[in-house]
């Protein structure tokens, strides 16, 4: 499934978005021009990682500090806890994601 995020201008260089799509988080980021699609809530207790500090490619949840390799979704603190990754791209002035199921 293609679901539309925001408009390109809206995500701002090292800045994320996290949308919900069908009761699913997705997260958005834009990190050296590129666009990276991650599962929207933290493998620790599911909350959502909207609100975190992005450090070069590393993101670290706001709860409880796990942190997360962007481009790949592996996790730093637990190696099963991995985030799926998602298809992200601009179309037409627009940053959509590819969620599967």
């Amino acid at each position: 499934m293609r679901v539309k995020v925001c408009k390109e201008s809206e995500l701002k260089e090292g800045d994320s978005r996290v949308v919900s799509i069908l009761a699913k988080h997705v997260a958005v980021f834009k990190l050296n021009g590129a666009l990276f699609g991650l599962e929207g809530d933290c493998k620790h207790m599911k909350q959502s990682i909207a609100g975190g500090k992005i450090e070069g490619t590393v993101f670290t949840c706001p709860h409880h500090g796990w942190r997360y390799d962007v481009p790949s979704g592996e996790c730093l603190e637990e190696s099963w806890a991995k985030l799926k990754t998602y298809a992200a791209y601009v179309e037409d002035g627009h940053i959509w994601v590819d969620v599967l199921s």
